[in-house]
């Protein structure tokens, strides 16, 4: 476990590595990006020369709580950046180092290689992607931003390629679905040794209800893995009844069609 672990955080710094470049190596049309809250997420864009980049940011209305002046540089007034934008590179890294997303990249590469990185899908020539790029800027027909249906790594992979996605949402989906995974196996486990076959098929119709056409987001799906939690929680303390489950399970079904 140690090792695997170890190899996870090695291939991690590897990816991270390769990926880094400086100013000087940049070219246009190149689809760059820089991570954000210590590698947490990346934010991308594309190269378009003469030290700017085309990018795509929230376009709803910011914390305006925390104002800051206008780029000297490129004159970007960052409190009013919204949808597809145009700035420096300075302002586009906001303090944080200079990447080259991959394409191209071998079946190996994309697979050992982190999510939002890579694709394995091959770019079109510089002036195809900057004039997509000018061209989504000029018009600011992008649509709205969405982490995970239309973010900035999905604008930067459309401008090189013609096809929308991202790999960094998709990755963070699939992590999250996992996680559920594995907990609700933990718990299937833990039930049946502890309490018997009569409770985990009880259980497993609970939690079949329960995500029956479960869209998971981010965060709304932590926020109602963690209410169901704490209702078998109360269940196997028997200070829940099978029917007080079913009725906070209807509850829950009726938060989920206000999101």
């Amino acid at each position: 476990m140690a090792s695997s672990r170890s190899s996870s955080l090695t291939e991690m710094h590897r990816t991270r590595f390769i990926n880094k470049i400086d100013k000087e190596s940049l070219e246009r049309g190149d689809h760059i990006y820089a991570y954000r809250k210590g590698g947490l997420y990346s934010h991308h864009g594309i190269f378009i020369g003469e030290d700017r980049v085309i990018h795509f940011v929230r376009t709803n209305e910011g914390n305006t709580s925390r104002r800051v002046e206008p780029c000297q540089k490129c004159g970007v007034d960052k409190n009013h950046l919204r949808g597809v934008v145009k700035s420096c590179v300075d302002c586009f890294l906001n303090g944080h180092s200079l990447r080259r997303y991959r394409y191209s990249a071998s079946h190996r590469r994309f697979a050992t290689n982190l999510g939002g990185t890579c694709t394995t899908g091959d770019a079109d020539p510089p002036d195809v992607t900057i004039s997509r790029a000018e061209d989504l800027f000029n018009t600011k027909d992008f649509g709205d931003y969405d982490l995970l249906k239309n973010n900035c790594e999905t604008f930067a992979v459309f401008c090189k390629t013609g096809k929308r996605r991202s790999d960094q949402a998709d990755t963070g989906i699939l992590l999250i679905k996992a996680a559920v995974e594995v907990a609700i196996k933990r718990l299937y486990h833990d039930v049946e040794t502890h309490h018997g076959e009569d409770k985990i098929k009880e259980l497993k119709q609970a939690i079949d209800r329960f995500f029956s056409g479960l869209d998971l987001s981010i965060q709304h799906g932590r926020e109602k893995l963690n209410k169901f939690k704490q209702m078998i929680d109360g269940w196997l303390a028997n200070s829940s009844s099978p029917e007080e489950i079913r009725d906070g399970l209807k509850n829950l079904e009726k938060d989920q069609e206000g999101h």
